[in-house]
């Protein structure tokens, strides 16, 4: 069968003016990719975002390429996104299904199929042994076989199926993923916006998150599970020498949650040299690293940590489950300094039982602390998170403003608010800290590697109050 897989393109010019330019390439469709072509598809791959298409170059694109079945994937935000192009596409041919997955779908599944009767298929958890699974059905043409299918949700008659969830995946059994069907020169390395030179790719070495924050869910299951170093070595070779990579993005939940393996990776990266041949970043939590680790990682190679460090106050950090200590933050911004690698705290404005002053004591920390960079931004009640429920009984102060999955953005959305801090007032506090952070003359630089120019004069126009 001839597979597209597409991320949509943002379709509100709001989106695309503000959407961040250090577009990540999408690994979950590498991975998909490689399962597809094994079992003999055709499979063509379409990033939107990253090749800069409109809506009508995206649908040309898909005419002349004739699928027979068209995956897409979506974070909330996009969900409409996803299906306005899933129905334009049902206008070029009916007969090809259309198949969601991504975030969005595994954190609503049910939800997804009856608001968008546009997708065909739902796809939900971790796609790679899944979807082979239903296009064999399709191909078959029956019913009959999809009831049989874990992870997936579909119609049948006018009702909706869901089957039972497909046990996360034996991680020692994932192949490398497979980069061919993407244009790798598109896409722009995180806090390096205009290093042309510096291509990156992603790497998972771990998933999973055994935290219970209440504003996140968890995609990959709350149990980690870790890649054979060995493995993690050998595509990073692969990397360097297939797709002369020049930096390298860890995407793992929590690079450092096991810090003697981080440690050990660590001393790999030096061994056989790699840290000679490309520098790399991620994200974990400040209460996982050390000095000793810190200064491993910029050894082996480590250009930038990112720490979700999310409030300044402690009984906010409590409130929404967070498991560390303002102290933590403290130590592992200096540390990490020390270090000399890069650092980028973010903070959530609007959590559960904020209020002005706790928000102000957030901004204030954050800015004391004098990170390289740091983000704002406002909570969203993300489906699949606790969040939600409490918003929805109005635990913490939370007031969910817009069911409107449009509204879902970190930075410009406009899904939630707290009963005693309006949503403007939110917003008014976030443009106060970004001004006072980056308006600091040693900053600025930072701003532009981090923000195209478009998006920062976009979020200033559209959120215009008064400083």
């Amino acid at each position: 069968m001839k597979i597209l897989l597409i991320i949509p393109p943002f379709l509100s010019e709001e989106n695309s003016f503000t959407h961040n330019p250090q577009v990540v390439l999408y690994l979950g469709m590498a991975y998909l990719a490689v399962y597809l072509k094994r079992e003999k598809h055709e499979v063509h791959i379409i990033d939107a975002i990253a090749e800069g298409l409109s809506k009508g170059a995206l649908l040309k694109r898909v005419t002349e390429i004739k699928p027979d079945v068209v995956g897409l994937t979506a974070p909330t935000q996009q969900i409409y996104d996803a299906a306005v192009i899933a129905e334009e596409i049902k206008g070029i041919s009916p007969g090809i299904k259309t198949i969601i997955g991504g975030y969005h779908a595994s954190a609503a599944p049910v939800q997804t199929l009856r608001e968008f009767s546009s997708f065909d298929y739902l796809v939900y958890g971790e796609g790679e042994l899944t979807l082979p699974e239903l296009l064999k059905a399709i191909a078959a043409n029956t019913n009959d076989v999809l009831k049989d299918i874990k992870g997936i949700v579909y119609r049948d008659a006018d009702r909706i199926v869901v089957n039972p969830p497909r046990p996360y995946n034996d991680i020692h059994a994932l192949p490398m993923p497979d980069f061919d069907g993407f244009k790798l020169s598109l896409y722009k390395p995180f806090y390096s916006f205009f290093n042309k030179k510096l291509l990156e790719l992603p790497l998972m070495t771990a998933r999973g998150c055994p935290y219970d924050c209440v504003f996140c869910f968890r995609t990959n299951g709350k149990v980690v599970r870790y890649r054979n170093l060995q493995s993690v070595i050998d595509e990073i070779k692969r990397d360097i020498a297939v797709y002369h990579i020049s930096h390298l993005l860890f995407v793992d939940e929590t690079f450092t949650l096991n810090m003697k393996r981080a440690d050990a990776l660590c001393d790999e990266l030096i061994k056989t040299g790699i840290n000679k041949q490309i520098t790399w970043g991620c994200e974990t939590r400040v209460d996982f690293v050390n000095e000793a680790l810190l200064r491993k990682m910029k050894q082996a190679g480590c250009r930038f940590i990112s720490y979700g460090a999310d409030s300044g106050d402690q009984t906010i950090l409590d409130h929404v489950a967070k498991s560390m200590k303002i102290d933590d933050i403290k130590n592992a911004v200096q540390w990490t300094k020390r270090a000399n690698i890069e650092v980028y705290t973010n903070y959530i404005l609007g959590l559960p039982y904020d209020t002005i002053d706790t928000i102000k004591r957030t901004i204030d920390f954050a800015i004391s602390l004098d990170p390289t960079g740091l983000s704002f931004t406002i909570l969203t009640p993300f489906p699949g998170t606790e969040i939600v429920n409490m918003a929805q009984h109005g635990e913490g102060g939370l007031k969910i403003l817009s069911y409107d999955w449009r509204d879902y953005g970190k930075q410009l959305g406009r899904a939630l608010e707290l009963e005693h801090i309006s949503r403007k007032q939110l917003e008014r506090l976030q443009r106060k800290a970004y001004m006072r952070f980056y308006t600091n003359p040693r900053k600025v630089a930072t701003l532009f590697k981090t923000v195209n120019l478009r998006a920062i004069i976009t979020y200033f126009l559209y959120n215009r109050y008064i400083l």
